[in-house]
């Protein structure tokens, strides 16, 4: 067991800054942690919360029989039970929610190319399937998203302006395909004049694409 303990130690230490970098930010994840930090409705349905009328007696779905109709001082104690059962779930959920889901009306794509690329891997296209689907749900069917594409600094300003660009028309071509309106999509590309925060121009991560909510 000390011998696994140590070899896992060992291996943690061997992995690079940017390999944590992606596993401690790795963005959104799903189509609800996109709408959550480009429209700010992140709003969780708990659906085992939900309660009946007050005053009415609770049928089971299951059973399908009548539930007893507790006394006002059950009543009232179930209710604060309840009360307190939310109010401990709302702040689980914001402490645990990362700042990548935060409503910013911005977000990483998270969308990796190689040197001198501006090709979506097959795992890049389903994150970008993902994200067409959250395009499409009722919280930002309405808006305009501002594609944008960014490199690291290797080559020349005039060479990756025309890069970044053109990572962001593969990303906004491939969300055309899925069903996204080309109205909806503004691209623009920006070379490395705007790296990652913290984040030398040089550095890989920085070939990229953004998505920014414009209306």
């Amino acid at each position: 067991m000390r011998k696994f303990a140590l070899t896992l130690l060992a291996g943690g230490l061997m992995v690079g800054p940017a390999a944590l970098w992606a596993q401690q930010a790795q963005g959104p994840q799903t189509a609800d942690d996109y709408v959550c930090q480009l429209s700010g409705d992140c709003g969780d349905q708990d659906a085992g919360d939900s309660a009946a009328p007050s005053g009415e007696p609770r049928i089971s779905a299951t059973r399908g029989f009548v539930l007893a109709r507790p006394n006002a001082e059950a009543r009232s104690n179930t209710t604060t039970r309840t009360r307190e059962r939310r109010r401990t779930q709302a702040a689980n959920r914001e402490t645990r929610r990362p700042d990548a889901t935060r409503p910013t009306g911005r977000v990483d794509l998270r969308v990796q190319f190689a040197l001198g690329s501006a090709t979506l891997s097959p795992q890049q296209q389903e994150r970008m399937r993902i994200f067409a689907e959250a395009l499409k749900r009722p919280q930002l069917a309405d808006m305009r998203f501002r594609i944008e594409g960014h490199t690291d600094s290797i080559g020349s300003r005039a060479t990756n302006m025309v890069l970044s660009r053109r990572r962001a028309e593969a990303v906004a071509d491939f969300l055309t395909s899925q069903g996204i309106a080309p109205s909806r999509l503004d691209v623009r590309g920006f070379g490395f004049d705007r790296p990652l925060p913290g984040h030398q121009a040089s550095d890989p991560l920085n070939r990229r694409v953004e998505a920014v909510r414009i209306s």
